[in-house]
């Protein structure tokens, strides 16, 4: 009888026999070795010896239209020389961590947690919810065992919090908790994923990269994070440290709010009405730029500065710094602050003065007017991966969440292979 392709497609056997059950949509393809098929063990991958039994299994195969498909044979018990002991038959066609399910079923899986989860890819397959992650992260892995991390010149470094305090085990820091991710900023691609914000987890991105790749590295763009600091600093040398001016801002606006609550305090004391007009609610008043705010707000603004004249120097400061990250030149960023730390040392505001004192020095601060780049690309990810998180309802095996991150947002995945391949 003529078979389809899809029926001979199991290396080492040939198809006997094909039964339908109509009732349940079922069909069974029954195979038969071949002749003269060389057996191998499953375990060691020597030639099998003399046989000593033999058992039946069935195995899901893809559907053949909106038929379950299955596939039945007889696996062999042999004698293996190697091992000393009886062992099963090595059948590559089957998947190693779910013997009850073919390859190209467990290819099809991966391929639809590409755009869902494991749970709603169990459901459409109705396989075992199990079944379908202990496939899926046996894919990944045979993926991630191909995979070459491309040539970069110019990489975005950030953490994305991945684990609960609950999850924390013994021996682990709040560190532990989350996982590094590197990001192409020219291909928006993520390349890596090491687990920890420590220092060794970005130096093992740097090894695996290799000496000559680092050296190709131009410009890294990361947060103020110490460990990855020391770890660029380490392995490429050439390389400029950019720190992202988003997260540098973040300080600033913790640095004007804490002058703000420090004025409120003091106006308490005293009674003054003031109080009133630096309440908490109005915090985020105080932290937005001019152009943003509404009608009512500026009036609000005006009339806390006629009140207090420290709150309008704070005002002028903050419209400063702003200006300063908008400056095309590293001598114009400097006039900027240095003005704002006059003004701030003038007033007495020892929040804005400590976190313009720290910056002075920093070269990785001052590259920022050099190069332009930030990590707005990793932030942006980070939330694509926050999204993956909330859809499986989170992970416990963190190696496997930094596998479907490569998947979601990196090149472990079937685009991927396939533009490779053409």
């Amino acid at each position: 009888m003529y078979l389809p392709y899809l029926f001979r497609s199991f290396q080492g056997f040939t198809t006997r026999d094909i039964k339908e059950f109509h009732s349940e949509q079922h069909m069974v393809v029954v195979l038969e070795p071949e002749v003269g098929r060389v057996r191998l063990c499953r375990r060691c991958g020597d030639i099998l010896g003399r046989k000593r039994g033999e058992y039946v299994i069935e195995a899901r195969h893809l559907k053949v239209f909106s038929w379950r498909c299955s596939v039945r044979l007889a696996v062999w018990k042999c004698e293996c020389s190697t091992c000393g002991k009886v062992r099963s038959e090595q059948l590559e066609f089957l998947c190693p961590t779910s013997p009850h399910m073919t390859m190209e079923l467990a290819w099809w899986i991966n391929r639809l947690t590409c755009g869902t989860n494991v749970l709603e890819a169990s459901r459409l397959e109705s396989i075992d919810k199990m079944s379908c992650y202990k496939v899926d992260k046996y894919i990944l892995g045979r993926l991630l065992q191909g995979y070459n991390i491309p040539k970069v010149t110019h990489i975005s470094v950030d953490e994305v919090y991945a684990r609960g305090p609950k999850q924390q085990l013994d021996g682990e820091t709040r560190d532990d908790l989350f996982l590094t991710v590197v990001v192409d900023l020219r291909t928006r691609k993520v390349i890596w994923v090491s687990q920890s914000r420590r220092k060794e987890a970005l130096d093992t991105f740097f090894e695996v990269l290799g000496e000559e790749a680092c050296k190709n590295i131009e410009v890294v763009a990361t947060d103020q994070h110490e460990g990855y600091n020391q770890s660029v600093r380490q392995y490429c040398r050439r390389a400029k440290v950019v720190w992202d001016k988003f997260h540098l801002l973040q300080n600033f606006n913790e640095a004007l709010n804490n002058e703000r609550m420090a004025e409120f305090e003091k106006a308490k004391v005293y009674g003054k009405d003031l109080s009133r007009l630096l309440r908490g609610k109005y915090r985020f008043l105080f932290l937005k730029k001019n152009r943003h705010r509404t009608e009512s707000e500026k009036e609000h603004l005006l009339e806390t500065a006629h009140a207090n004249q420290r709150v309008l120097v704070l005002e002028l400061i903050k419209e400063r710094i702003h200006q300063m990250f908008e400056s095309m030149t590293r001598s114009a960023a400097q006039e900027h602050l240095c003005v704002c730390y006059d003004w701030a040392k003038q007033i007495g505001a020892r929040f804005i003065e400590r976190w313009i004192w720290a910056l002075m020095d920093k070269e990785e601060f001052w590259n920022y007017f050099d190069h332009r780049y930030t990590t707005s690309v990793s932030e942006g990810i980070n939330r694509a991966i926050k999204g993956l998180k909330w859809q499986a309802y989170g992970y416990k095996d963190m190696g496997y969440f930094a596998l479907k991150i490569m998947q979601k947002c990196g090149y472990l995945n079937y685009k991927y292979i396939l533009s490779q391949i053409s």
